[in-house]
């Protein structure tokens, strides 16, 4: 009986005795719990945004009753201060991991909203960065194209040599999913030039507006990449085409079609109001310019695709020098309207134009059309256009002078003899690189017919521009998606009136110094291109 009410004793003594030990402990563990929720609190509101806030913050949650109480214990108490310390030490490390709060001048900024992670990949060519959700992307967009080119039986001096056609940088990217931008310039020749230039919106559906210097809407080969047409040079029509200008775009685009059309003026950086006759214009407004072009796909599958296409075009003429003497003073603003269709022999080492109208002066505006024909059947690809160009000249009292009408048309097909196929994409109405299936590469052999007319013998100040009919064999040899190696042989075929400048023709014999070209030159061009595509 002693033992037992000693133990009994003993017991009461260690429970009246532990009573103030758990109330502290359990008062210690509500305050731990609250400073830790405060400080989740303030990590927290210093990393989220409305957008990213998480669905359960501390705000969320009720600090636990102590043990005890509420139907709290011990265990539900010590795991929810492991939950809070763990989390903060998540926010601890993100923090961290953030880059810090100065731009490169050491400039301090605030950060309104969290850093964007990006991640890098290589997807089919191009290196991309983008983040998880796609909103944000940045992707490089180069090519060096290095040319060489020998002539075969030209009677003008027309120089075998090497290049660089072209050496580009670039790039794209994508800013909170709907705005649009793109950067590109092209370093040959030994000068920078201005190419893509320009920035756009694509919130409202299957659309983009855009607004800077970029491609006008018209010609199918013209808005192909150099990086994916299918000979080395385009065809003799392109340089008809309008091209890159500053202005402001629409396109709108479905499954199988697309509609795009611009307001356009002069390509950046060319124009130049100089307040002398002899600047660039005096104070000559620029011109506006009005393009558009429709595309239907009526069969758009894989490696099966049809493709439609029609454009239009209304341009005045670039702003040009005005006259300081001869006839064309008494309406030398009307004479600085100039427009010069011409054209080299689908190459570019030599740069001798054979095809040209020369300058025609006192020109009220010109239209042109374009219809375009695409089909991919598999290995082949079959694609043709043709272009007309009309001048309406202003009247006036200098001279009379007619309204004039060119016009050119090519027709060219591919077949990949590694069983490979072009990819094409309807909303732009174009078709993009390729990328080989076989670890050779692919392998596609080419032709194409392609002419141009830029003689109009009217009766009144007639256009002999000459004229050629060019047949043209090639080689295209596809590394991967970025490496290709080209080899193409011209055959040109000159009329009476093509001739190049004096500048190529044949030296004189003798002490004679006039350079005198040669009408109606045909030669054969032999030319390969390297390029890669980045």
């Amino acid at each position: 009986m002693k033992s037992l009410a000693r133990f009994v004793a003993v017991f009461a003594a260690a429970v009246l005795l532990s009573v103030p030990a758990f109330a502290q402990n359990t008062s210690d563990n509500a305050t731990k719990i609250k400073e830790l929720e405060q400080k989740l609190a303030a990590l927290t509101a210093a990393q989220a945004t409305p957008a990213t806030v998480p669905a359960e913050t501390p705000a969320d949650k009720a600090v636990p009753a102590p043990a005890g109480q509420a139907g709290q214990t011990p265990t539900d108490v010590e795991k929810r201060i492991k939950e809070l310390e763990a989390r903060i030490a998540e926010l601890e490390k993100q923090q961290a991991a953030q880059p810090a709060l100065t731009l490169m001048n050491n400039q301090e900024i605030e950060r309104i909203t969290p850093p964007v992670d990006l991640n890098s990949f290589f997807d089919n060519g191009y290196l991309v960065f983008t983040s998880k959700n796609g909103d944000f992307k940045y992707w490089l967009d180069g090519r060096v194209m290095l040319d060489a080119a020998s002539y075969q039986g030209a009677e003008n001096r027309l120089p075998s040599g090497v290049e660089v056609r072209r050496a580009r940088i670039g790039l794209k990217t994508t800013l909170y999913q709907n705005w649009l931008a793109e950067v590109d310039f092209d370093f040959a020749d030994a000068k920078v030039s201005i190419k893509d230039l320009w920035m756009g919106y694509t919130g409202f559906g299957k659309s983009l507006i855009r607004a800077g210097n970029f491609k006008s809407p018209f010609g199918l080969d013209n808005l192909i990449s150099s990086k994916h047409i299918m000979f080395i040079e385009r065809s003799y029509i392109d340089a008809l085409v309008p091209d890159r200008r500053l202005g402001v775009g629409y396109s709108q685009w479905g499954n199988n079609w697309q509609v795009s059309g611009g307001v356009f003026t002069q390509e950046a950086g060319l124009f130049n109001d100089k307040d002398t006759l002899t600047g660039g214009g005096a104070g000559t407004d620029l011109p506006l310019n009005y393009v558009g072009r429709f595309t239907v796909a009526p069969l758009n599958k894989p490696r099966r695709v049809v493709h439609l296409g029609i454009a239009g075009a209304y341009r005045q003429p670039d702003v040009a020098k005005l006259a300081t003497s001869g006839a064309d003073l008494p309406d030398r603003e009307s004479a600085a309207r100039i427009v010069k269709l011409d054209s080299r022999a689908e190459t570019h080492v030599s740069r001798a134009k054979f095809l040209s109208t020369g300058d025609m002066k006192y020109v009220d505006h010109f239209t042109q059309y374009d219809v375009e024909f695409l089909a991919i059947l598999g290995s082949l690809t079959v694609q043709s256009e043709y272009m007309s160009t009309s001048v309406t000249r202003r009247p006036t009292a200098v001279a009379t002078f007619s309204d004039h009408d060119f016009s050119g048309y090519y027709v060219q097909a591919g077949f990949f003899l590694t069983g490979d196929s072009r990819s094409y994409w309807a909303s732009e109405g174009e078709y993009g690189r390729v990328l080989p299936r076989r670890k050779v590469g692919a392998v596609e052999a080419t032709i194409r017919y392609n002419t141009m007319d830029l003689d109009d013998a009217t009766t009144v100040d007639p256009i002999l521009g000459g004229g050629a009919k060019n047949t043209t064999f090639g080689l295209n040899w596809y590394f991967n998606a970025n490496n290709r190696l080209m080899f193409n042989v011209v055959n040109v075929n000159n009329n009476a009136n093509a001739r190049p400048g004096k500048d190529w023709a044949p030296i004189p014999p003798g002490t004679g110094t006039t350079l005198t070209p040669i009408y109606g030159d045909d030669f054969t061009t032999i030319a390969v291109r390297f390029q890669i595509a980045f």
